[in-house]
């Protein structure tokens, strides 16, 4: 199976803002590519670098009038005006965030955490043979697990295992379902940085595992997102 989707189609922040993105994440892009899967991976590395421009700029860090939602421990975070209007860095700004690509137990002996998968996913979806790890400081240190589909219409599954951090989304589409009793957030569509606005049918389940944090995101209807998710040991 070929892997360099995983590879392929990113965006990267800048270098300074690692150890901000800890306090403050983000991800959810629509980047209007064919494939949904590979518009996933490349929108949570370039909201990164969105959310680095804000965190760095001074209209934006005065600028404090947001909406902060807990669900399941988890914090999402909306956008305040300033960042809705927010302009993307030149890509003459943006440097390389440190990843790897490894096969999940490689990665497992690297993380500081234990990642479980599920047991159970659409039919026809494969598991990818790799694996990524992304170094955004020490205190965030994700692995993306993927999926592949066997419709390019609906694309793949990309589930994101890492340290508790807050979300940056849109906090007219979050509501609060139950995965195994726990209460999650979901989340339906994705930041368009060209138009300033939500769009899409893509779904992002996102709860707590203990203590650590999982993001599930896929053009799936939402029961089986939440399927695979109990699903998860």
């Amino acid at each position: 199976m070929n892997d360099d989707f995983l590879t392929r189609f990113r965006r990267t922040p800048p270098y300074e803002f690692s150890e901000a993105l800890y306090e403050r994440i983000t991800t959810e892009m629509n980047t209007q590519k064919k494939s949904v899967f590979r518009r996933i991976m490349f929108a949570s590395a370039l909201g990164l670098a969105l959310l680095a421009a804000l965190v760095f700029s001074p209209a934006a860090q005065a600028a404090i009038d947001r909406v902060v939602r807990q669900i399941g421990g988890v914090n999402f975070v909306g956008p305040n005006e300033a960042e809705a209007n927010a302009t993307p860095l030149p890509e003459s700004q943006i440097t390389i965030v440190p990843d790897e690509v490894l096969s999940l137990t490689e990665a497992q002996a690297k993380l500081p955490y234990a990642v479980s998968l599920p047991t159970w996913v659409p039919e026809g979806f494969s598991l990818s043979t790799t694996v990524r790890i992304s170094y955004f400081g020490e205190r965030y240190t994700p692995v993306d697990i993927t999926w592949s589909g066997p419709d390019p219409m609906v694309g793949g599954i990309l589930l994101t295992v890492g340290q508790p951090v807050q979300w940056y989304v849109d906090t007219d589409h979050l509501e609060e379902v139950q995965i195994n009793g726990q209460s999650a957030g979901l989340t339906g569509g994705n930041w368009n940085a060209d138009s300033g606005q939500w769009s899409g049918d893509d779904h992002t389940l996102t709860w707590m595992k203990g203590d650590v944090m999982y993001r599930l995101s896929g053009r799936l209807p939402v029961e089986d997102l939440i399927k695979m998710a109990e699903s998860i040991p």
